[in-house]
């Protein structure tokens, strides 16, 4: 706030721009690519933040004596509200500026984990665990349909593309501060969290844009083509992250069948990430010209079916990690498309993008359920046979979708 004078000599209140308002003035050029930064950078740290949470999160229900059971539903409880309000926070993102609901997101969000750590009891974390699940959906589809907006295909890619490698390094590095925080103190990882949410909210406020209006991209695909490709890849993706469900919620306990210490177990387990965030890099630096085609998606399913098989019958370490690399690689290369096919040309950006979410989040929570129960009276090895047969049958379901759209648009360009 500053006074000065009014044309006619009498003093006046005026509101001056926040200072990092001044940031984001400049050429048209040079101000996109600041606002470009500014998101990748809250794709960063919300990554980090969330992962954090999910890591320190079984580590405090432990500390209030929960049962196996109660983690499970603990561990539960966060993607199944996140899955079940994204839908609906996409929808919001079409009506309302996205930086405002990522701002309120970030906003409980923060509340939230700062007073969760003063619970007593195992069942008093849910509430605050669902809460925080949904709220964190008003912070992701809306991200990525403002990321979306206004640009063609190769701008779209080679945005994604970027905004998939910061929420990716976000996701590497966010156990690892968390277990450093944890070790120190247990209310750490919570505060520390809380804190970058804060961070997070103050870069936002001064990015401009957002406004809510999302533009489709200039060079639409034909509608015939966009849905049956569009719901392949949604197969695909459903497959994928059902796997890696799966592998996150069983692996730990055949690992340590096997011998393997828990140091081992963190680093196979963190090849998945890398192995994502490195297809993430190719697919941004091939700037669009590999998501158009299914040619890429067939090859990733190819390999992950083999490195499923792999996992299943592997007793040594390398054994496992290449099959979790051939995992890692189906992800980053399921996401990118869906991500994509799930933004270019839609005017409702944002609801498409909420259904993005929500397909990667039932996948994550269906697989451990079902490959718990198969592990429970089959054995340890025949989840990861589930998961290569899932994702080979994923690939039957693309055939026939493929086919039911081609028969309904003769005229469509093929993909």
């Amino acid at each position: 706030m500053s006074i000065r004078e009014s044309h006619t000599g009498a003093p006046r209140l005026v509101c001056d721009q926040p200072a990092w308002g001044k940031l984001y003035r400049g050429s048209p050029l040079r101000r996109r690519v600041q606002v470009a930064l500014s998101l990748e950078l809250a794709a960063f740290g919300m990554a980090v933040v969330v992962s954090m949470v999910n890591f320190a999160l079984p580590l405090l229900a432990m500390r209030l004596g929960a049962s196996p059971f109660q983690l499970g539903v603990v561990g539960t409880v966060g993607p199944l509200c996140y899955t079940l309000a994204a839908p609906f926070t996409g929808r919001l993102a079409d009506r309302l500026r996205p930086k405002r609901l990522m701002i309120a997101g970030a906003v409980i969000y923060a509340l939230v984990y700062t007073g969760i750590v003063w619970t007593e009891r195992v069942e008093d974390l849910l509430p605050p665990v669902g809460l925080g699940g949904a709220v964190v959906a008003l912070f992701w589809p809306p991200l990525a349909a403002w990321i979306a907006e206004g640009k063609d295909r190769e701008a779209l890619a080679r945005a994604l593309g970027e905004y998939n490698v910061a929420w990716c390094t976000g996701v590497v590095a966010g156990p690892l501060l968390g277990g450093l925080a944890f070790h120190v103190n247990f209310r750490l990882p919570f505060w520390g969290a809380a804190g970058l949410n804060m961070a997070i909210i103050a870069l936002l406020v001064g990015v401009p844009g957002g406004s809510g209006a999302p533009t489709r991209a200039e060079a639409d695909p034909p509608s015939g083509v966009r849905h049956p490709m569009l719901y392949v890849i949604w197969v695909a993706n459903f497959a994928g992250y059902f796997a890696l469900g799966t592998v996150r919620a069983l692996f730990p306990k055949l690992g340590t069948e096997l011998g393997f210490s828990p140091k081992a177990l963190g680093i196979l387990m963190a090849l998945i990430s890398l192995a994502q965030l490195a297809t993430f890099v190719h697919y941004r630096t091939k700037a669009g010209r590999d998501v158009r085609g299914l040619k890429p998606l067939v090859a990733a399913q190819a390999l992950a079916v083999g490195g499923m098989g792999l996992v299943s019958i592997s007793k040594e370490a390398y054994g496992f990690a290449l099959g979790f690399l051939l995992l890692g690689f189906l992800l980053g290369t399921t996401y990118s498309l869906s991500l994509f096919h799930s933004l270019y040309g839609q005017v409702q950006m944002g609801a498409y993008s909420g259904l993005n979410e929500a397909i990667v989040g039932s996948g994550i929570l269906v697989g451990p359920f079902v490959g718990g129960w198969v592990a429970q009276h089959s054995g340890l090895r025949a989840p990861y046979v589930l998961c290569a047969l899932i994702v080979a049958g994923a690939v039957t379901i693309e055939g026939v979708l493929l086919r039911h759209g081609a028969r309904n648009s003769p005229k469509a360009e093929r993909p």
